[in-house]
């Protein structure tokens, strides 16, 4: 890559790019609309996308891995969403008014997530959260909730705790009240939780990604989950499965249906709604009608949850959500996105053992994950168990430097993936995973002749 480093050969590559970041950071904070798509030195500009690629304003192809943040699991612009959205958009985006699409969508959300009696749609993975911990509190009388560190749960104000290290930390602008309703334990420790329930029975719900962190950045295997079944249950405490990934993406029926374990209330968005805005909350009958009017009359405290929302089940959403709904109960596109990313992991393993590094690429399901740095002498990434290693070092500890070459890197050598990792889509190719890995591969090489790795 002649005598330049990555970063310079970047800023040369991606200059129309670091014109539009100039623009950008002049009207948005940090120049993004999402924290995740804070690229240093600037990032990138894409200007349209279809199946497992995107090109950029500059006409720049690159091979995505961020399946617009978990939400693609056919690819970009599929037919059958593109068709769908087409043919709602000439009849509405908006009635006000029921409409008999938000009835199919329902049906099949109900149809495919076991723990679904009854549902409730709003329109993001946050709202869908908040919304449940709500129902928790109503239901139970109680105003504590529990999650795991690590664990995201959208950014209101009590989930938003202990998301990222230091986990202890509090998060700046929440009230001291709220923080002292949120109570945090280690992620995959049964007995901090049942510690946690016998000492305050003050706790209503508690709410897991079930298929761990960050879709399992700190992952969590099918045996903690059904103790924490067994506990939550054995205790009165609602459980919530937070599927906003990995509804429909772990499997036809989420993380629930693979593992045969049913929560009390479950969180869904993303792949729900077909790549466009939508979320949901699915459960107990007696959970989630507490929005019901009739509630007043039938709950014992005689109180509704209110619940508008301007674009709940808006018609495009409906189309869209329904005709990926119908592509999800096939199960076709899981085998597709669970191999390539099985592929792809072995790939990216491979390539740190013959560079002999101290990476990991772990991951389950459609998940890629990169660990820049285990802190294990002698330990190769073939070897790596993300269950052996302190959860503090799996999220959010790679080195800073390298995590930034690495990603600017792999843009470089046309691939779209966070330094961390990213997820498969059905639209992959085998083609695509072998330019990756070999994108992987030259991007070490340049990192050493930048003299950041030896």
């Amino acid at each position: 890559m002649s005598t330049h480093t990555i970063i310079e050969k970047y800023q040369t590559t991606f200059s129309k790019h670091r014109e539009l970041a100039q623009q950008a950071n002049a009207i948005f904070p940090d120049g993004v609309t999402h924290d995740n798509r804070h690229t240093e030195p600037f990032p990138i500009y894409i200007d349209r996308a279809q199946g497992s690629k995107k090109w950029t304003v500059d006409e720049i192809e690159l091979i995505d891995y961020w399946s617009g943040h978990g939400a693609l699991l056919l690819g970009h612009s599929p037919p059958e969403i593109v068709a769908a959205v087409t043919q709602q958009m000439p009849h509405g985006t908006h009635y006000g008014a029921c409409h008999a699409l938000e009835v199919e969508w329902g049906s099949r959300v109900k149809e495919l997530i076991p723990s679904a009696e009854r549902i409730r749609f709003v329109n993001s993975g946050t709202e869908a959260t908040l919304m449940a911990i709500r129902l928790a509190r109503m239901h139970t009388g109680k105003s504590k909730f529990l999650k795991f560190a690590g664990h995201f749960h959208g950014w209101h104000d009590a989930v938003i705790l202990g998301v990222n290290p230091p986990f202890e930390t509090p998060v700046s602008g929440i009230p001291e009240g709220v923080i002292d309703t949120t109570v945090i334990c280690p992620p995959n420790d049964i007995e901090a939780v049942e510690k946690a329930l016998k000492s305050d029975p003050e706790i209503a719900c508690v709410i897991l990604e079930p298929t761990g962190a960050s879709f399992g950045t700190i992952p969590t295997n099918g045996e903690f989950l059904r103790q924490l079944r067994q506990v939550t249950q054995d205790h009165g405490v609602v459980l919530i499965f937070d599927e906003v990934i990995s509804g429909f993406r772990a499997s036809p029926g989420g993380a629930q249906g693979y593992y045969n374990i049913t929560p009390d209330l479950t969180t869904l968005a993303k792949i729900l709604a077909g790549g466009l805005p939508g979320g949901a909350v699915a459960g107990k009958e007696e959970l989630v009608n507490l929005i019901s009017i009739k509630a007043e009359k039938s709950n014992a405290r005689g109180k509704k949850m209110p619940h508008p929302g301007t674009f709940n089940a808006n018609p495009l959403s409906a189309a869209a959500g329904i005709a990926m709904l119908k592509q999800v109960k096939t199960g076709i596109p899981h085998e597709r996105v669970n191999r390539s990313a099985k592929m792809l992991r072995e790939g990216l393993i491979e390539v740190i053992d013959q560079h002999k590094l101290d990476w990991a690429v772990y991951g389950e399901f459609s998940g890629v994950k990169i660990l820049i740095g285990h802190g294990v002498d002698g330990l190769r990434a073939a070897d790596f168990d993300p269950y052996s290693c302190d959860y503090r070092q799996l999220k959010g500890s790679s080195d800073a430097m390298l995590s930034m070459n690495l990603r600017c890197g792999m843009l470089l050598n046309g691939i779209d993936i966070a330094s961390n990792g990213g997820m498969t889509m059905a639209a992959h190719t085998d083609d695509d995973v072998q330019q990756t890995v070999a994108a992987f591969d030259q991007t070490i090489g340049w990192m050493k002749a930048d003299g950041l790795l030896s």
